[in-house]
């Protein structure tokens, strides 16, 4: 019998017999590389143009950095490397002043990272909607979905390396070459040179590399020389630097994890508990709710042994991680922990649940209902940060510091010190908002610091107070009489009455210490 013209063979539509299984449903666009690119890009994009239009100031961490890249530095502070620094300064003297350099950097290491993660979700697991949600829900761990935009600096420089090396470690396992490994050497340099914590987060990688036996065979690899010898080379120049400058890093590291005096077991307990669990949500508590309840594990897929490696490899990394650092804070009595802490072992923690969610099956069909729960969670944070500016009432965000418009201490500096002046802060955080707001100005700190930006000719000097305050209730010097003081009121035009902020501009001698 003749088929028809519009007849298809059976196996075209349902596959090889055994006959009777449905043919799989097409990648829907957002589980495509490039749609995964688009939404990351966009998530990026829409929280870069609020910061650039809508806010006024830069934020806390970021303040210290301003301050700090006055100058290039081979090492600024010792509790931090300089990447970051280095980084910043480039972009400053590339872009000039603004909010702008610091969104392009935080957005670019952001997105670098969602990318990195998803080639990761890629090696480790089959589905591409699963890959696809591994990597959306990054902006469901706090500390990535909220304080990256917030606070976080040097963190977001390790958190790309922590991905590029775990990804270019894979890499080595399926297929070997010296060009990889001299790759993990550099990725191994750009993280130590981001943050510190990135060190444990080695360590921790070679002894959960040590249970698998792939992944055993490349860290045994004679070409693991080229490795270390990447990684050796900048930051021989770093420690040297270090010792140049009389930085002392375990001191400085120290007095962050060091013991706490409240270091009771309890107190102990509870703020590795907080961090820990912190760290984790909403994530954890999203995925839960949606995949877990009344699942029955429908079309689970077993992993194949190349995507199984790794996944125990990250779940080695979280336990190890998580046991060793109950251990050391116990151990230290330290109660200084922060759920940002533990970067250093979670954030590959997505790729994980949807590995053994993929293995566990039941998931198909709640799909769409954790996209919109993400989606929620995502869109929430952007209209609060967009709120920080429009309606910047202390119960939402307290001293709001993106909003305070300290750009309006300009003309008042340009008129009374000249377009070279040199000013005077009480901390890191007033002189690097400061330096931000005056560009032209030279910005030191009364208390001595590990780094002061290099002398030059000033046309002016005056001591800034008020700036670390938003609000106008910390006391402030008492005026002796030439003191400029300026009340100024916050854009805001959600919020009424209209917030208001008082800072003190005090004049001083060119001659005075202070100025010097």
């Amino acid at each position: 019998m003749r088929l028809s013209s519009t007849a298809q063979p059976i196996d075209s539509r349902y596959g090889t017999p055994p006959f009777g299984r449905a043919p799989e449903e097409p990648t829907p666009w957002w589980a495509t590389a490039r749609g995964v690119a688009v939404i990351v890009g966009l998530w990026a994009l829409a929280h870069a143009l609020v910061a650039v239009l809508l806010e006024s100031s830069i934020n806390v961490d970021d303040a210290i950095e301003s301050y700090l890249v006055q100058s290039f530095q081979l090492s600024y502070v010792p509790r931090n490397p300089p990447l970051f620094d280095w980084l910043l300064y480039g972009l400053l003297w590339i872009f000039g002043p603004g909010t702008l350099p610091y969104a392009i950097l935080r957005y670019v290491l952001l997105f670098t990272c969602g990318m990195l993660v998803y080639r990761i979700a890629r090696r480790v697991i089959a589905d591409p909607k699963l890959q696809a949600l591994a990597v959306f829900s990054l902006s469901a761990l706090w500390v990535i979905g909220y304080h990256s935009h917030r606070i976080l600096t040097h963190s977001n420089v390790m958190i790309v390396a922590i991905a590029g090396s775990f990804l270019t470690l894979l890499a080595i396992v399926r297929a070997p070459s010296a060009a990889l490994y001299a790759g993990l050497g550099a990725w191994i340099a750009v993280g130590l040179l981001g943050k510190f914590g990135f060190l444990p987060f080695v360590i921790v990688l070679v002894l959960a590399s040590l249970f698998e036996p792939s992944f055993r065979r490349a860290l045994f690899d004679r070409r693991i020389l080229l490795t270390l010898l990447v990684a050796a080379g900048p930051l021989a120049v770093y420690l040297v630097a270090l010792k140049m400058l009389g930085q002392d890093v375990m001191a400085a590291t120290a007095e962050v994890v060091g013991p706490s005096p409240d270091r009771s077991f309890r107190n102990v307990l509870d703020t590795f508990a907080g961090a820990w669990i912190g760290y984790l949500l909403p994530f954890a508590a999203l995925a839960g709710a949606v995949f877990l309840p009344f699942n029955r594990g429908e079309d689970a897929t077993p992993s194949t042994e190349d995507r199984a490696a790794p996944r125990r490899v990250i779940r080695t990394i979280i336990i190890l991680g998580t046991v060793g650092t109950l251990i050391g804070a116990l151990a230290v009595g330290s109660t200084s922990l922060r759920d940002r802490y533990f970067h250093v072992f979670f954030l590959l923690s997505t790729v994980y649940v949807f590995a053994e969610l993929e293995r566990l099956g039941g998931w198909r069909d709640r799909v769409k209902l954790y996209l919109w729960a993400l989606a929620i969670v995502a869109f929430g944070v952007l209209l609060v940060r967009a709120a920080i500016t429009l309606w910047p009432d202390p119960r939402l965000c307290g001293r709001c510091v993106a909003a305070e418009p300290l750009k309006a201490l300009r003309p008042v500096i340009d008129l009374q010190f000249g377009d070279a002046p040199t000013l005077v802060a009480d901390d890191r955080m007033s002189a690097g908002r400061l330096k931000a707001a005056i560009p032209n100005a030279r910005v030191v700190l009364i208390p001595p610091d590990t780094y002061r930006p290099p002398a030059r000719a000033a046309t002016g000097c005056a001591r800034i107070a008020g700036i670390s305050n938003g609000i106008g209730n910390l006391p402030l010097p008492k005026s002796d009489g030439s003191t400029i003081e300026i009340w100024y009121k916050w854009w805001g035009p959600l919020l009424r009455p209209r917030r208001q902020s008082l800072w003190q501009v005090i004049p001083l001698k060119l001659d005075d210490p202070l100025c010097r």
